[in-house]
């Protein structure tokens, strides 16, 4: 993975082989990166240039892209998929002040989101959630780390947080998809079958 990652100013470019991209140059996008072990870590990107009729070159944070590698390969098979969410929810705790947080991912029966309000967050901690075209959730804290924390929808809000689910996974399901090669010879030596990379983006 590390050899198809190219350094430049602080950012990681990675190139996504695809014929017919249909993001706009500096567009927002969402990257889900599937290791053979099954993990996988999501990461935010924007679009930095096009190869004609060969793929992408998208930019992300270096720090992103490395602690996500790493806790996809070392944290333990997790029991249910998590999607990558990346929208704002109106989060209330513990009867403090409303506020917007972003969920980070969302499974089927829990969401991940930073920035609590109000108190420290700690397990078992209960909150209220609302997220765009869902009516408000209950959930309770399961982990917390700082402001970062993972909630668990309670019996009477699963049924709402399915729906969320679904509607993200559709979403999902119309990504473009990408595999890694079998030609690639990034295994064997430092060089990869990417296209060389952009002379211009060295100088943006």
């Amino acid at each position: 993975m590390l050899r198809h990652c190219r350094l430049i100013d602080g950012r990681v470019l990675l190139f996504f082989p695809d014929p017919y991209p249909v993001l706009p140059v500096r567009a927002r996008v969402l990257i889900e990166l599937t290791l053979a072990s099954g993990q996988s870590t999501s990461l935010p990107a924007q679009v930095a240039a096009h190869e004609q009729r060969s793929g992408t070159w998208l930019a992300m944070r270096a720090l992103g892209i490395v602690t996500g590698l790493q806790v996809a390969a070392s944290a333990p098979r997790r029991r249910e998929r998590r999607l990558v969410f990346d929208q704002l929810a109106w989060v209330e705790h513990m009867g403090g002040p409303v506020l917007a947080c972003p969920v980070l991912d969302i499974s089927r029966g829990g969401a991940r989101l930073w920035g609590v309000p109000g108190i420290s967050p700690e397990r078992d901690h209960d909150l209220r959630l609302r997220i765009q075209g869902a009516p408000t959730m209950c959930a309770r804290i399961a982990w917390a780390h700082g402001r970062e924390v993972g909630v668990k929808f309670d019996s009477a809000s699963q049924s709402a947080g399915e729906r969320v689910y679904q509607r993200v996974e559709q979403m999902w399901g119309a990504a473009r998809l990408a595999s890694h090669s079998p030609l690639c010879r990034c295994a064997t030596v430092v060089a990869t079958n990417d296209p060389p990379f952009p002379a211009r983006l060295r100088m943006s």
